[in-house]
Protein backbone atom coordinates (compact mmCIF):
# COMPACT_ATOMS: atom_id res chain seq x y z
CA UNK A 1 0.00 0.00 0.00
CA UNK A 2 1.37 3.37 -1.02
CA UNK A 3 0.48 6.34 1.08
CA UNK A 4 0.45 9.60 -0.81
CA UNK A 5 1.23 12.61 1.32
CA UNK A 6 -0.63 15.76 0.32
CA UNK A 7 0.49 19.19 1.43
CA UNK A 8 -1.32 20.46 4.47
CA UNK A 9 -3.72 23.33 3.67
CA UNK A 10 -5.59 25.45 6.16
CA UNK A 11 -9.25 24.56 6.58
CA UNK A 12 -10.66 27.99 5.68
CA UNK A 13 -8.64 28.14 2.46
CA UNK A 14 -9.68 24.59 1.58
CA UNK A 15 -13.32 25.43 2.16
CA UNK A 16 -13.08 28.57 0.06
CA UNK A 17 -11.42 26.58 -2.70
CA UNK A 18 -14.04 23.79 -2.57
CA UNK A 19 -17.04 26.09 -2.41
CA UNK A 20 -15.48 28.76 -4.61
CA UNK A 21 -16.52 31.35 -2.04
CA UNK A 22 -15.80 34.96 -2.89
CA UNK A 23 -14.07 37.00 -0.20
CA UNK A 24 -15.67 40.14 1.05
CA UNK A 25 -14.34 43.25 -0.66
CA UNK A 26 -12.52 44.52 2.42
CA UNK A 27 -10.76 41.17 2.94
CA UNK A 28 -9.85 40.85 -0.75
CA UNK A 29 -8.38 44.36 -0.64
CA UNK A 30 -6.40 43.54 2.52
CA UNK A 31 -4.96 40.34 1.00
CA UNK A 32 -4.16 42.18 -2.22
CA UNK A 33 -2.23 44.87 -0.33
CA UNK A 34 -0.30 42.15 1.57
CA UNK A 35 0.62 40.40 -1.67
CA UNK A 36 1.77 43.65 -3.28
CA UNK A 37 3.78 44.58 -0.18
CA UNK A 38 5.39 41.16 -0.06
CA UNK A 39 6.19 41.38 -3.78
CA UNK A 40 7.76 44.82 -3.41
CA UNK A 41 9.73 43.66 -0.36
CA UNK A 42 10.99 40.60 -2.24
CA UNK A 43 11.98 42.68 -5.26
CA UNK A 44 13.82 45.15 -3.02
CA UNK A 45 15.70 42.27 -1.35
CA UNK A 46 16.62 40.76 -4.72
CA UNK A 47 17.68 44.16 -6.03
CA UNK A 48 19.82 44.75 -2.93
CA UNK A 49 21.59 41.39 -3.42
CA UNK A 50 22.13 42.12 -7.10
CA UNK A 51 23.63 45.53 -6.35
CA UNK A 52 25.92 44.03 -3.69
CA UNK A 53 27.13 41.38 -6.13
CA UNK A 54 27.81 44.01 -8.82
CA UNK A 55 29.66 46.17 -6.29
CA UNK A 56 31.81 43.20 -5.21
CA UNK A 57 32.68 42.37 -8.82
CA UNK A 58 33.59 46.01 -9.48
CA UNK A 59 35.84 46.11 -6.39
CA UNK A 60 37.60 42.90 -7.37
CA UNK A 61 38.11 44.20 -10.90
CA UNK A 62 39.55 47.49 -9.63
CA UNK A 63 41.85 45.63 -7.18
CA UNK A 64 42.95 43.29 -9.94
CA UNK A 65 43.71 46.18 -12.28
CA UNK A 66 45.55 48.04 -9.51
CA UNK A 67 47.57 44.98 -8.60
CA UNK A 68 48.41 44.33 -12.26
CA UNK A 69 49.46 47.95 -12.70
CA UNK A 70 51.68 47.74 -9.59
CA UNK A 71 53.24 44.48 -10.78
CA UNK A 72 53.88 45.97 -14.21
CA UNK A 73 55.38 49.10 -12.63
CA UNK A 74 57.68 47.03 -10.40
CA UNK A 75 58.71 44.70 -13.20
CA UNK A 76 62.35 44.98 -14.15
CA UNK A 77 62.35 46.32 -17.70
CA UNK A 78 66.10 46.82 -18.03
CA UNK A 79 67.92 44.73 -20.60
CA UNK A 80 70.24 41.91 -19.62
CA UNK A 81 73.19 43.95 -20.87
CA UNK A 82 72.26 46.78 -18.48
CA UNK A 83 71.83 44.37 -15.57
CA UNK A 84 75.22 42.77 -16.16
CA UNK A 85 76.86 46.19 -15.97
CA UNK A 86 80.27 47.17 -17.20
CA UNK A 87 83.43 45.12 -17.08
CA UNK A 88 85.08 46.19 -13.82
CA UNK A 89 88.02 43.81 -13.90
CA UNK A 90 86.71 40.65 -12.21
CA UNK A 91 89.35 37.90 -12.28
CA UNK A 92 86.68 35.19 -12.48
CA UNK A 93 83.02 34.65 -11.62
CA UNK A 94 80.97 31.97 -9.92
CA UNK A 95 77.50 31.74 -11.49
CA UNK A 96 75.14 29.75 -9.32
CA UNK A 97 71.55 28.63 -9.03
CA UNK A 98 69.55 26.05 -7.07
CA UNK A 99 66.18 24.46 -6.41
CA UNK A 100 65.18 23.46 -9.91
CA UNK A 101 62.99 20.70 -8.38
CA UNK A 102 63.22 18.72 -11.61
CA UNK A 103 61.58 21.55 -13.58
CA UNK A 104 63.52 22.35 -16.73
CA UNK A 105 60.84 24.79 -17.85
CA UNK A 106 60.06 28.30 -16.59
CA UNK A 107 58.14 28.69 -13.35
CA UNK A 108 54.34 29.00 -13.31
CA UNK A 109 54.54 32.61 -12.10
CA UNK A 110 52.88 35.91 -12.97
CA UNK A 111 56.00 36.59 -14.99
CA UNK A 112 57.54 33.21 -15.93
CA UNK A 113 61.17 33.01 -14.90
CA UNK A 114 63.95 30.47 -14.63
CA UNK A 115 64.28 27.32 -16.65
CA UNK A 116 67.16 25.56 -18.37
CA UNK A 117 67.06 27.56 -21.62
CA UNK A 118 67.31 30.94 -19.89
CA UNK A 119 69.96 29.74 -17.49
CA UNK A 120 72.10 28.57 -20.41
CA UNK A 121 71.32 31.80 -22.27
CA UNK A 122 72.42 33.88 -19.28
CA UNK A 123 75.75 32.07 -18.98
CA UNK A 124 76.45 32.45 -22.69
CA UNK A 125 75.59 36.17 -22.58
CA UNK A 126 77.88 36.62 -19.58
CA UNK A 127 80.79 34.89 -21.29
CA UNK A 128 80.26 36.90 -24.46
CA UNK A 129 80.29 40.22 -22.62
CA UNK A 130 83.10 39.49 -20.16
CA UNK A 131 85.61 37.66 -22.31
CA UNK A 132 88.46 38.12 -19.81
CA UNK A 133 86.44 36.74 -16.87
CA UNK A 134 86.38 32.93 -16.77
CA UNK A 135 83.28 31.33 -15.27
CA UNK A 136 82.67 28.46 -12.86
CA UNK A 137 79.06 27.27 -12.85
CA UNK A 138 77.58 25.92 -9.61
CA UNK A 139 74.35 24.05 -8.80
CA UNK A 140 73.42 24.48 -5.15
CA UNK A 141 71.12 21.48 -4.76
CA UNK A 142 67.57 20.14 -5.11
CA UNK A 143 67.95 19.74 -8.85
CA UNK A 144 65.92 16.51 -8.95
CA UNK A 145 62.22 15.99 -8.30
CA UNK A 146 62.40 14.11 -5.02
CA UNK A 147 63.21 10.43 -4.84
CA UNK A 148 61.12 9.25 -7.77
CA UNK A 149 59.44 5.86 -7.75
CA UNK A 150 56.85 6.79 -10.37
CA UNK A 151 57.52 6.46 -14.12
CA UNK A 152 56.84 10.14 -14.88
CA UNK A 153 59.05 11.35 -12.02
CA UNK A 154 61.83 8.91 -12.88
CA UNK A 155 61.75 10.18 -16.46
CA UNK A 156 61.82 13.77 -15.24
CA UNK A 157 64.90 13.11 -13.10
CA UNK A 158 66.62 11.34 -16.00
CA UNK A 159 65.94 14.38 -18.17
CA UNK A 160 67.59 16.66 -15.60
CA UNK A 161 70.70 14.44 -15.56
CA UNK A 162 70.78 14.49 -19.37
CA UNK A 163 70.41 18.28 -19.43
CA UNK A 164 73.23 18.78 -16.91
CA UNK A 165 75.41 16.49 -19.02
CA UNK A 166 74.69 18.26 -22.31
CA UNK A 167 75.05 21.75 -20.77
CA UNK A 168 77.61 20.99 -18.07
CA UNK A 169 77.63 22.60 -14.65
CA UNK A 170 81.10 22.55 -13.13
CA UNK A 171 80.09 21.78 -9.53
CA UNK A 172 76.84 20.08 -8.49
CA UNK A 173 75.98 19.92 -4.80
CA UNK A 174 73.32 17.47 -3.64
CA UNK A 175 70.41 18.66 -1.54
CA UNK A 176 68.80 16.33 0.94
CA UNK A 177 65.96 15.54 -1.49
CA UNK A 178 68.42 14.67 -4.24
CA UNK A 179 69.80 11.68 -2.35
CA UNK A 180 67.29 9.14 -3.64
CA UNK A 181 68.14 9.82 -7.28
CA UNK A 182 71.83 10.16 -6.43
CA UNK A 183 71.92 6.63 -5.05
CA UNK A 184 70.78 5.38 -8.46
CA UNK A 185 73.41 7.44 -10.25
CA UNK A 186 76.20 6.29 -7.91
CA UNK A 187 75.29 2.60 -7.72
CA UNK A 188 78.47 0.55 -8.21
CA UNK A 189 76.82 -1.70 -10.75
CA UNK A 190 77.01 -0.09 -14.20
CA UNK A 191 78.86 2.98 -12.88
CA UNK A 192 81.35 3.25 -15.76
CA UNK A 193 78.61 3.03 -18.37
CA UNK A 194 76.54 5.73 -16.61
CA UNK A 195 79.50 8.10 -16.45
CA UNK A 196 79.94 7.71 -20.21
CA UNK A 197 76.30 8.59 -20.89
CA UNK A 198 75.91 11.06 -18.00
CA UNK A 199 79.23 12.89 -17.47
CA UNK A 200 77.53 15.24 -14.98
CA UNK A 201 78.10 12.47 -12.40
CA UNK A 202 81.78 13.45 -12.27
CA UNK A 203 80.88 16.97 -11.08
CA UNK A 204 78.71 15.95 -8.10
CA UNK A 205 79.89 16.51 -4.51
CA UNK A 206 78.40 15.70 -1.11
CA UNK A 207 80.22 15.72 2.23
CA UNK A 208 77.31 14.42 4.30
CA UNK A 209 75.14 12.30 2.01
CA UNK A 210 74.57 8.75 3.28
CA UNK A 211 75.38 6.09 0.66
CA UNK A 212 75.34 2.36 1.36
CA UNK A 213 77.94 -0.26 0.42
CA UNK A 214 76.21 -0.81 -2.93
CA UNK A 215 77.13 2.76 -3.93
CA UNK A 216 80.33 4.51 -4.91
CA UNK A 217 79.66 7.88 -3.21
CA UNK A 218 80.65 11.27 -4.64
CA UNK A 219 83.58 13.16 -3.11
CA UNK A 220 83.09 15.60 -0.25
CA UNK A 221 84.81 18.38 -2.16
CA UNK A 222 86.36 19.21 -5.51
CA UNK A 223 89.14 21.54 -6.64
CA UNK A 224 88.64 23.52 -9.85
CA UNK A 225 91.42 25.43 -11.59
CA UNK A 226 90.83 28.70 -13.42
CA UNK A 227 93.16 30.80 -15.51
CA UNK A 228 92.82 34.10 -17.29
CA UNK A 229 94.55 37.38 -18.12
CA UNK A 230 93.57 38.84 -14.74
CA UNK A 231 94.86 35.90 -12.73
CA UNK A 232 98.57 36.46 -12.16
CA UNK A 233 98.76 38.01 -15.66
CA UNK A 234 97.80 34.66 -17.15
CA UNK A 235 101.00 33.02 -15.90
CA UNK A 236 99.48 30.92 -13.12
CA UNK A 237 96.25 29.12 -12.36
CA UNK A 238 94.06 29.74 -9.36
CA UNK A 239 92.69 26.78 -7.41
CA UNK A 240 89.10 27.07 -6.18
CA UNK A 241 87.83 24.51 -3.66
CA UNK A 242 84.15 23.61 -3.31
CA UNK A 243 82.72 21.68 -0.34
CA UNK A 244 79.13 20.44 -0.60
CA UNK A 245 76.71 19.80 2.28
CA UNK A 246 72.96 19.54 2.78
CA UNK A 247 70.73 20.27 5.76
CA UNK A 248 68.50 17.43 7.01
CA UNK A 249 64.75 17.38 7.29
CA UNK A 250 63.33 17.66 10.79
CA UNK A 251 61.17 14.53 11.24
CA UNK A 252 60.28 15.33 14.86
CA UNK A 253 61.45 15.04 18.44
CA UNK A 254 63.74 12.08 19.10
CA UNK A 255 64.08 11.29 15.40
CA UNK A 256 66.77 12.11 12.88
CA UNK A 257 67.06 12.23 9.11
CA UNK A 258 68.99 9.13 8.05
CA UNK A 259 69.55 10.48 4.55
CA UNK A 260 72.35 12.86 5.59
CA UNK A 261 74.79 13.06 8.49
CA UNK A 262 75.46 16.10 10.68
CA UNK A 263 76.05 18.96 8.27
CA UNK A 264 78.35 21.01 10.52
CA UNK A 265 80.63 18.14 11.49
CA UNK A 266 80.89 16.89 7.90
CA UNK A 267 81.59 20.39 6.60
CA UNK A 268 84.41 21.00 9.08
CA UNK A 269 86.13 17.70 8.20
CA UNK A 270 85.98 18.45 4.48
CA UNK A 271 87.02 22.10 4.92
CA UNK A 272 90.19 21.14 6.83
CA UNK A 273 91.27 18.94 3.91
CA UNK A 274 90.19 21.20 1.06
CA UNK A 275 91.73 24.33 2.53
CA UNK A 276 95.24 22.87 2.14
CA UNK A 277 94.66 22.29 -1.59
CA UNK A 278 93.13 25.56 -2.78
CA UNK A 279 93.54 29.33 -2.94
CA UNK A 280 89.85 30.19 -2.54
CA UNK A 281 87.41 27.98 -0.61
CA UNK A 282 83.64 27.95 -1.17
CA UNK A 283 81.09 25.96 0.85
CA UNK A 284 77.88 25.16 -1.02
CA UNK A 285 75.29 24.46 1.65
CA UNK A 286 71.76 23.48 0.69
CA UNK A 287 70.30 25.03 3.83
CA UNK A 288 68.57 28.15 5.09
CA UNK A 289 70.37 31.39 5.87
CA UNK A 290 70.83 30.90 9.63
CA UNK A 291 72.63 27.53 9.35
CA UNK A 292 74.77 29.04 6.57
CA UNK A 293 75.80 31.87 8.90
CA UNK A 294 76.63 29.29 11.56
CA UNK A 295 78.80 27.37 9.07
CA UNK A 296 80.69 30.60 8.36
CA UNK A 297 81.15 31.34 12.05
CA UNK A 298 82.47 27.84 12.80
CA UNK A 299 84.87 27.73 9.82
CA UNK A 300 86.78 30.99 9.62
CA UNK A 301 89.08 29.70 6.86
CA UNK A 302 86.19 29.64 4.38
CA UNK A 303 86.00 32.50 1.89
CA UNK A 304 82.40 32.07 0.69
CA UNK A 305 79.29 30.22 1.87
CA UNK A 306 76.41 29.83 -0.58
CA UNK A 307 73.10 29.36 1.25
CA UNK A 308 71.33 27.40 -1.46
CA UNK A 309 67.96 26.99 0.29
CA UNK A 310 67.57 30.34 2.02
CA UNK A 311 64.01 30.87 0.76
CA UNK A 312 64.73 34.33 -0.61
CA UNK A 313 67.29 36.74 -1.99
CA UNK A 314 69.26 38.51 0.70
CA UNK A 315 72.10 41.00 0.62
CA UNK A 316 75.44 39.35 1.15
CA UNK A 317 76.39 38.95 4.81
CA UNK A 318 79.84 38.96 6.31
CA UNK A 319 80.98 36.73 9.16
CA UNK A 320 84.59 37.58 9.93
CA UNK A 321 86.33 37.37 6.57
CA UNK A 322 83.68 35.05 5.10
CA UNK A 323 80.85 36.31 2.93
CA UNK A 324 77.50 34.52 2.81
CA UNK A 325 75.33 34.76 -0.30
CA UNK A 326 71.99 33.12 -1.10
CA UNK A 327 70.57 31.30 -4.10
CA UNK A 328 67.11 32.12 -5.40
CA UNK A 329 64.17 29.83 -4.61
CA UNK A 330 62.82 27.89 -7.57
CA UNK A 331 65.81 28.64 -9.80
CA UNK A 332 64.15 31.92 -10.86
CA UNK A 333 67.39 33.92 -10.66
CA UNK A 334 71.04 33.36 -11.45
CA UNK A 335 73.51 34.22 -8.72
CA UNK A 336 76.56 36.11 -9.94
CA UNK A 337 79.55 36.22 -7.58
CA UNK A 338 82.43 38.19 -9.06
CA UNK A 339 85.90 37.65 -7.64
CA UNK A 340 88.67 40.23 -7.83
CA UNK A 341 92.35 39.49 -7.36
CA UNK A 342 94.95 42.13 -6.49
CA UNK A 343 98.67 41.94 -7.27
CA UNK A 344 99.39 40.39 -3.87
CA UNK A 345 96.89 37.57 -4.41
CA UNK A 346 94.20 38.94 -2.07
CA UNK A 347 90.62 38.32 -3.17
CA UNK A 348 87.50 40.47 -2.81
CA UNK A 349 83.94 39.74 -3.89
CA UNK A 350 80.84 41.37 -5.31
CA UNK A 351 77.52 39.49 -5.26
CA UNK A 352 74.73 40.10 -7.77
CA UNK A 353 71.51 38.29 -8.64
CA UNK A 354 69.70 38.51 -11.98
CA UNK A 355 66.10 37.60 -12.81
CA UNK A 356 65.87 34.89 -15.45
CA UNK A 357 62.89 36.63 -17.07
CA UNK A 358 61.98 37.35 -20.68
CA UNK A 359 64.84 39.85 -20.98
CA UNK A 360 67.26 36.91 -20.76
CA UNK A 361 67.70 35.17 -24.12
CA UNK A 362 66.73 31.50 -24.21
CA UNK A 363 69.30 29.20 -25.73
CA UNK A 364 67.54 27.67 -28.79
CA UNK A 365 69.01 24.18 -28.39
CA UNK A 366 68.18 24.08 -24.67
CA UNK A 367 64.65 25.35 -25.38
CA UNK A 368 64.15 22.58 -27.94
CA UNK A 369 65.43 20.03 -25.42
CA UNK A 370 62.94 21.26 -22.79
CA UNK A 371 60.05 21.12 -25.27
CA UNK A 372 60.94 17.58 -26.34
CA UNK A 373 61.30 16.51 -22.69
CA UNK A 374 57.86 17.91 -21.91
CA UNK A 375 56.35 16.01 -24.84
CA UNK A 376 57.98 12.76 -23.65
CA UNK A 377 56.45 13.19 -20.20
CA UNK A 378 53.03 13.93 -21.65
CA UNK A 379 53.15 10.74 -23.73
CA UNK A 380 54.04 8.75 -20.64
CA UNK A 381 51.02 10.09 -18.80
Amino acid sequence: MVISKQPRVSGSYQARRANKLRLPAWQALRDSVKIIAMSIKGERSLLRKLLCALLAIACLSICGLTQTDEQEANRNKTSLDERLGTDDGAAFAILFGANMHGNLDTCNCTYPRGGLARRVGFVEAFKKKFKDTPVIQVEGGFLFYGSGGYPAIDLQNEQVALAYSRWPVDVINLGRDDMGQAKKLFAREGMNERIQSLPMIKNVISANGVFGPESSPPPAYVIKEVSGPRIYDGKKKLKIGFVGVAAPHSPGAGLRDATVTNMFEAATRAILKARRECDVLVVIAHCELEPALKLAAENLDVDVVIAADSGGIYNQRRVGNTIVVSAAPGNIREGDLRVYLDKDGHVTFKALSTDLDDKVPSDPAAAAFVEAARADRERLR
